[in-house]
C-alpha cells in the first residue's frame, strides 16, 4: 500500500494535521493524482542537487501534462481548470529555484511519515503519556519546518552571493575598459554615460551587499533561536524516552528525525560560512567607502562558528546504553570482568567524517575502576544498518582496581549497588579548518561483582531513571526522592510484559 493510501485511512484528527502542510507550494491535488510517482522519486537528494532538482521539476510538469490530457478526455472541467492553474503556479514559482520544490515535497513526505508513525503508536500509561503529549508532537513538527525553512533561506543567499560575484565581475570589466582608453576618448559623451552606468552599478552592488548580509544575519538569528529552544528540547525529550526504554518502557524512536535536523542545520551553517568567506574575497577585490562587508563579516562569522561548535557538542549522543549481552533486559548494570556493549552516534552525518572520528571510552574519574579491552574506535557510516555515523564498542569490560592496602584483595565484596558510575566518551572533530572537542556520557551505571547483586542493582537503576530527568546525577542516592505509586505500577507492568516476552 502506498504511503498516500495509508494517509487517507487515518482518523480525522490526523487528517487535519496533514491538511495543514499542503498549500499552493505543493497542492494536495498533485499529491493525490501523482501519489505513486511522487513517492518513487528521491526528493531528499534533489534538495541538495540543483541538476537533479531541475530534472525532477521538469518531470513533474510532464506528469501534470499527462494528467491534463487524461482529464481532458473525461471532460472534467473543474479538474482541468485547477490543474492548469496549478501547473502555471508551479512553473512560475519554482522555475528559477528547482531545489525549493524538492525541499517542499521532501518535507511533506517526511511529515506524512511522522503522522503515520504517531497514529500507529500505542499509549500505555501515565509515564508514557507524559512523553507523548501533543505539545511535544507540535514542537517536533515545528522544528522540522523551521530547519527546512533555514535550508531554503541559505539556498537563496547562495544565489545572492553568486549574483553579487557576477555583478562585481561585470563592474570590474567595464571599469577596466574605461581605464585603458586614451585620454581623448575619456571625454566623449559615450564614456560619460558609461561612468553614470558604473555609478548605478556600484549603488546596486552596495544595496545587494547590504541585502545579502541582512538576510544572512536573519538566518543566523533564526538558527540560534531554533537550536537553543526547540531543537535542544527535542533532544532532551529523546534522552528522557531513552531512559524510560532502559527500564522496560516502550521502545524510543525519533533519533533519525533528529539526525536529519542536525545534519541539515550543519550543512546550512557550513554553507553560510562559505558564503561569508566568498563575500570577504569579493570585498578584498573591490571595496569602497561604507562597504558593509568589512564592518559586519567578522562578527557574523564568529556567530556562525559558535553555532557550529554548539551544534556538534549536542550531536554526540549514546544511541544504545551500556548493556551486558548476557543480560539484555538489564541495561546499565555491569559486572566486573564481563564484556558489555555500547553504541555512540554523531547526529551530524557528513560523508567527510566517515572513519575520521575516533572515539575513546573511559570510566568516571574516581580511579576505582578501569576499562579493559578496545577502548578507541573510529565512527563509520557502515557501522550501523540504518547508515548513521556511529560506533559500537563490543569488547569493553570494567575492572576494579586493587586496594592500596596490598594483596589481591576481595574484589567486589564491598561493592554498593546504590553507587553510580558513568562511562565517558571523548572525540575530536577536524573539519573545514575547525577543531571541535566533544564529550558525552552514558546514563549512570551500577557495578556488581556477582550476579547475586543483580536484583538490587537493577532496582537502583529503575529508581534512578523513574525519578529524575538528570542523566548525570552520580550522587542521586545521597538523598533520593521517593517514586510515586503510579510510576512504580507502570514500571512493574513493563517488567511483567518483558518477562513474558522472554518466556
Amino acid at each position: 500500500m502506498s504511503q498516500w493510501n495509508q494517509v487517507q485511512q487515518l482518523e480525522i484528527k490526523f487528517l487535519e494535521q496533514v491538511d495543514q502542510f499542503y498549500d499552493d507550494n505543493f497542492p494536495m491535488e498533485i499529491r493525490h493524482l501523482l501519489a505513486q510517482w511522487i513517492e518513487n522519486q528521491d526528493w531528499e537528494a534533489a534538495s541538495n542537487n540543483e541538476t537533479m532538482a531541475t530534472i525532477l521539476l521538469q518531470n513533474l510538469l510532464i506528469q501534470l501534462d499527462e494528467q491534463l490530457g487524461r482529464v481532458s478526455k473525461e471532460k472534467n472541467l473543474l479538474l482541468i481548470h485547477n490543474l492548469k492553474r496549478i501547473r502555471k503556479v508551479l512553473q512560475g514559482k519554482f522555475h528559477g529555484n528547482p531545489m525549493h520544490v524538492a525541499v517542499v515535497i521532501s518535507n511533506c513526505l517526511r511529515e506524512e511519515r511522522r503522522i503515520l508513525a504517531a497514529a500507529n503508536m500505542p499509549v500505555q500509561g501515565p509515564l508514557e503519556k507524559s512523553l507523548q503529549s501533543s505539545s511535544v508532537s507540535e514542537r517536533q513538527r515545528n522544528v522540522e519546518h523551521k530547519v527546512a525553512a533555514i535550508k531554503n533561506s541559505v539556498q537563496m543567499t547562495e544565489q545572492d552571493t553568486k549574483y553579487l560575484e557576477d555583478l562585481q565581475d561585470e563592474f570590474d570589466y567595464r571599469y577596466k575598459t574605461i581605464q585603458t582608453m586614451d585620454q581623448s576618448d575619456k571625454n566623449s559623451a559615450m564614456v560619460n554615460q558609461e561612468v553614470l552606468t558604473l555609478q548605478e552599478m556600484l549603488n546596486s552592488l552596495d544595496f545587494k551587499r547590504k541585502e545579502a548580509l541582512s538576510k544572512m544575519t536573519q538566518i543566523i538569528h533564526e538558527t540560534d533561536l531554533l537550536m537553543n529552544t526547540m531543537l535542544i528540547e527535542e533532544l532532551q525529550d529523546w534522552k528522557r524516552r531513552q531512559q524510560i526504554a532502559c527500564i522496560g518502557g516502550p521502545l524510543h524512536n525519533g533519533l533519525d528525525q533528529l539526525q536529519n535536523c542536525f545534519t541539515l542545520l550543519a550543512e546550512s551553517l557550513f554553507q553560510l560560512r562559505r558564503q561569508l568567506e566568498k563575500l570577504e574575497e569579493q570585498s578584498t577585490k573591490m571595496t569602497y567607502e561604507g562597504d558593509p562587508i568589512p564592518m559586519q563579516r567578522t562578527h557574523m562569522l564568529e556567530r556562525v562558528t559558535f553555532l557550529i561548535y554548539n551544534l556538534f557538542k549536542n550531536s554526540f549522543v549514546v544511541e544504545r546504553q551500556p548493556c551486558m549481552p548476557t543480560h539484555p533486559q538489564r541495561p546499565l548494570v555491569l559486572k566486573t570482568l564481563i564484556q558489555f556493549t555500547v553504541k555512540l552516534r554523531l547526529l551530524i552525518k557528513l560523508p567527510e567524517l566517515n572513519y575520521q572520528v575516533k572515539v575513546k571510552a573511559s570510566i568516571d574519574n574516581n580511579r576505582r575502576f578501569v576499562l579493559c579491552g578496545t577502548n578507541v574506535k573510529a565512527m563509520s557510516i557502515e557501522e550501523s544498518s540504518n547508515g548513521s555515523l556511529s560506533v559500537e564498542f563490543r569488547h569493553l569490560q570494567p575492572k576494579e582496581m586493587k586496594s592500596s592496602a596490598g594483596g589481591k584483595g576481595n574484589e567486589g565484596c564491598h561493592m554498593v549497588t546504590e553507587e553510580l558510575h558513568s562511562i565517558t566518551f571523548e572525540t575530536q572533530i577536524c573539519l573545514y579548518g575547525l577543531t571541535i572537542d566533544l564529550e558525552t556520557s552514558s546514563l549512570p551505571v551500577v557495578m556488581i561483582s556477582n550476579v547475586s547483586q543483580l536484583p538490587n542493582a537493577w532496582a537502583s537503576i529503575i529508581w534512578y531513571n523513574v525519578s529524575t530527568n538528570d542523566s548525570q546525577n552520580l550522587v542521586f542516592f545521597n538523598n533520593p526522592p521517593p517514586a510515586t505509586l503510579s510510576q512504580l505500577l507502570e514500571v512493574m507492568s513493563w517488567q511483567f510484559s518483558s518477562s513474558n516476552s522472554i518466556q
